[in-house]
């Protein structure tokens, strides 16, 4: 008899997967705070913790409320997250323009 997956388990698999990705990230972001000088790693490395900490319990609490809630609060996570990117980039490209040595090594070829 074969199996065929349903569309409950592909969005499982996605989630899985999504989940893996989020950890790695995770990793990769609070390991940036361990290049940073000493005298600023300790307050940056909380502060690091405290991000991941509080995404972690908001997405928890989301998967507690009904899909349709889960759905709000997914598209106004990323609206917000949208928004703190374009200032994140805002600020590393003013950071960029400040100081180029500190450019990542992608955009000293450009």
């Amino acid at each position: 008899m074969s199996y065929y997956p349903t569309q409950e388990d592909e969005l499982r698999a996605k989630e899985a997967q999504a989940e893996s990705i989020k950890q790695s990230e995770e990793a990769k972001f609070l390991s940036t705070f361990q290049t940073i000088p000493a005298r600023n790693v300790g307050r940056l490395s909380e502060l690091a913790k405290a991000i991941v900490s509080n995404f972690n319990r908001i997405m928890e609490g989301a998967r507690q409320e009904p899909y349709q809630r889960q759905e709000d609060i997914m598209a106004g996570m990323k609206k917000l997250f949208e928004e703190q990117i374009n200032v994140i980039e805002a600020r590393r490209t003013y950071t960029v323009k400040i100081n180029p040595s500190t450019a990542l090594k992608e955009e000293k070829k450009a």
